[in-house]
């Protein structure tokens, strides 16, 4: 990979991994400041989400890690600004709930399918999720319970229409378990997996990607 394609590379995955940065350091932030900080700094941490993505397309640089990491990230600081708001609006706590299941349930259709994309429902919902958490933070008060729920109910419903979505795909997903122990190609294939742009363009939208990180019986 050319140093120019590199430093593109990562300039996206720099403004990534910025938003689990955050998701850890917004809690002394949230004490020090106050929730409408909190806010503003949500709005420009949803902005980078669409920005990376742009800058990933723009440049070329979209990659299996990229995207891995882009998945986490968005799980930490939602649940993060979830965990949160929770002190300012406790209806919340039905959100993160909502949303761990949707981890476990990714996890699991992920390491049976191998590539779990998002639906269309689970994208509206993160940014429902989002505007909701946001203008919670301007709008939210541990007295106010009508506010709090007309916040809160937006996110958590669409929250639960994705959890169903999952759920649906995990009852007609056919659990298959190993017991042999794996040999795993190289760091250097693997790598190639993870960072390259061309693989990920042509094998973003295939089934069974995990096994990619596996050896072929007939090379063992």
């Amino acid at each position: 990979m050319k140093s120019s394609k590199k430093l593109q590379l990562l300039l996206v995955n720099t403004l990534t991994a910025s938003r689990i940065v955050f998701a850890i350091i917004m809690f002394p932030i949230f004490f020090a400041f106050g929730p409408k900080t909190i806010g503003v700094i949500l709005i420009c941490l949803f902005l980078t989400d669409e920005v990376d993505g742009l800058l990933a397309r723009k440049f070329h640089v979209s990659t299996f890690f990229g995207a891995i990491l882009d998945s986490v990230s968005d799980k930490l600081m939602s649940i993060a600004s979830c965990i949160l708001l929770c002190f300012i609006n406790p209806y919340m706590i039905y959100s993160i709930i909502i949303e761990v299941l949707i981890v476990i349930a990714n996890i699991f259709i992920f390491t049976q399918k191998g590539n779990n994309q998002s639906s269309k429902i689970g994208k509206f919902k993160t940014w429902v999720l989002a505007i909701c958490v946001v203008l919670g933070f301007f709008l939210c008060r541990p007295s106010n319970h009508l506010t709090n729920i007309l916040v809160s109910a937006p996110a958590i419903f669409f929250e639960f229409l994705t959890l169903f979505g999952y759920i649906k795909q995990l009852l007609n997903t056919k659990f298959k378990y190993s017991y042999k122990k794996p040999h795993y190609k190289s760091l250097k294939e693997i790598n190639e997996m993870l960072f390259n742009p061309d693989f990920y363009d042509k094998n973003k939208d295939k089934q069974g990607l995990i096994n990619y990180i596996y050896k072929n019986e007939k090379d063992i």
